[in-house]
């Protein structure tokens, strides 16, 4: 069953400043990121199935930075790796880098 979620809930769920980010440089949220961004903010697994363009990428990364500023302005933000994103083409590794 999929669960449609407007923006203003998506938003809710980022930080501030990730959500702020996004919404400088987009108008709204694709339906991939609408269904996985609070599964991803859940904390639980998921694979996204989408075609290319649709955002995953993003939808993993937001849902990354996310968290990763919210434990860095509680200081709670350790040393160690927090999440592994493994790529299935180079290209998309170049334009993630860049």
């Amino acid at each position: 069953m999929n669960i449609e979620y407007d923006d203003e809930h998506i938003h809710s769920l980022l930080h501030p400043y990730v959500s702020k980010w996004f919404k400088s440089r987009f108008e709204t949220f694709t339906d991939a990121q609408r269904q996985a961004i609070p599964h991803i903010n859940a904390g639980k697994n998921i694979l996204i199935l989408s075609p290319t363009g649709s955002g995953k990428t993003l939808t993993a990364f937001l849902a990354i930075l996310s968290g990763l500023t919210s434990l860095s302005q509680r200081n709670m933000l350790e040393e160690k790796v927090y999440c592994i994103y493994i790529s299935p083409l180079k290209a998309l590794d170049n334009d993630i880098f860049k």
